[in-house]
This record gives C-alpha cells, sequence and structure tokens, in this order.
C-alpha cells in the first residue's frame, strides 16, 4: 500500500504527538537498510526492503531522572510510556488509514532496528561528539522508540548542522570512564560505567538501575533554559 503524500506522512506524525510522542518522524526502511551502524554490524538483521520505518522520541527531562531508570518489568518508565504511544498508534493506523503497523522491539537483535540511525534518517537530529543523537529542540534528552508501518510513505528527513561544530564539547570531559580520550568513542570503555551502574544497584532495595548521564546532561542544547 502507497501512502506517498507528506500529508498522510505529517497526520501520522501529528497523531503520534497528540498520543504523547515529543517528536515523531518518518523514513523508509529501505534508506535504513544501508544506514552506518547496519554496515557495521552485517549480523543484524535488517529491517525488510519495503515499506516505512516511525521513528517516536520522548523528552527526558534531567529533573526526571526516574524514567531512566530499570527495575521495573518491560524496562523504564520512560520506555513503557513510548510503548504505551505506539501500541495505541498501531490501533490507530488500521483503524484510521488501514495501515497495517507494528511496534518494534527495543533491542535490533530481537527485531528492532538501530535506533539512532533511524532517528537521523527520519530528520529527527544529528549524531553528535557525545555518539548521541542531538535533537534541536531537546538535545540529547530523549529516548527512542520506532514502529514498522507496511506502507510507503514520504520521509520526513531535513538534514540539520553540526550541533557540535562550534561547541567546547564538554560532554567529551564529562565521561567518569574516559571513553571519549582518544577523541572519538569507546564502547568498552562506556560499559565499565554501566556494569559499575548495575553493581551499585543491586545495594538497594528494589535495585533500580541508574544510568549514568554525564555526557548527555553536560551538553549545552539539553540544558534547560
Amino acid at each position: 500500500m502507497q501512502h506517498p503524500s507528506k500529508q498522510t506522512t505529517a497526520l501520522i506524525v501529528r497523531q503520534a504527538r497528540s498520543f504523547g510522542a515529543t517528536l515523531a518522524g518518518v523514513t523508509t526502511a529501505a534508506a535504513l537498510r544501508q544506514a552506518p551502524s547496519y554496515r557495521v554490524r552485517p549480523d543484524m538483521p535488517r529491517p525488510p526492503e519495503t515499506g516505512s520505518i516511525l521513528v517516536l522520541a520522548l523528552i527526558h527531562d534531567p529533573a526526571q531522572p526516574e524514567l531512566d531508570w530499570w527495575g521495573v518489568k518491560g524496562g523504564t518508565p520512560g520506555n513503557l510510556r513510548l510503548i504505551n504511544i505506539a501500541n495505541r498508534l498501531v490501533e490507530w493506523l488500521g483503524r484510521e488509514l488501514d495501515i497495517a503497523a507494528r511496534s518494534l522491539p527495543y533491542y535490533v537483535e530481537k527485531g528492532g532496528v538501530f535506533l539512532k540511525d533511524a532517528a537521523v534518517l527520519a530528520g529527527l537530529g544529528h549524531i553528535g561528539a557525545n555518539n548521541l543523537v542531538v535533537t534541536p529542540q531537546y538535545g540529547p534528552c530523549v529516548r527512542f522508540r520506532a514502529l514498522f508501518l507496511d506502507a510507503g510513505l514520504a520521509p520526513t528527513a531535513t538534514r540539520w548542522s553540526n550541533p557540535c561544530a562550534d561547541c567546547h564539547r564538554p560532554c567529551l570531559r564529562a565521561c567518569p570512564q574516559g571513553s571519549f580520550q582518544e577523541g572519538s568513542y569507546h564502547r568498552s570503555s562506556c560499559m565499565q560505567q554501566i556494569d559499575k551502574n548495575k553493581a551499585d544497584a543491586q545495594k538497594n532495595t528494589p535495585p533500580l538501575v541508574k544510568h549514568c548521564r554525564a555526557c548527555e546532561l553536560s551538553c549545552p542544547l539539553g540544558l534547560p533554559g
């Protein structure tokens, strides 16, 4: 099924926001298949060759750190909000536009997609120096979820200028594990902090995992005011 008009895409984006998404955008499944993360990880399952990916973003206000705490069934409170929005959209898309859709898992190996790549292709932001998607409106203080739509939609791709080009990049100095010491992101160092957060969580009841957000919260675009 084809819904190539920009008006249809705009309608879907508006509905996503009315259900609670802070931002939303669309890219084609074919474009996402060629994204950098899939070239680096060719072993990961790719999205179908046809159809569209609807990306949802939810602001993670620094004043509400609990939205990102792990320890409840189904993920973080923020993730549960995104799942609820996605499920409502699946029902609405089928009823109002006759578009078959499904909410995608968070993890790529379980059938999800690389969310940062999808968000950039959908025009929601730019990959920043902190290896996170930096949005013009909220910096990196957003969380993502995606849906697959069995329809060809007009994408919302927008080319944003690099938000880090004229920045003094406090994010690179904020990491407690020095994940950016060599000028680029090193996942192994970041994972050391994640493991520490998990170990610290076991000392509390309930064992809530409060992940580090140092590089995210140091971004000038994500700070209040």
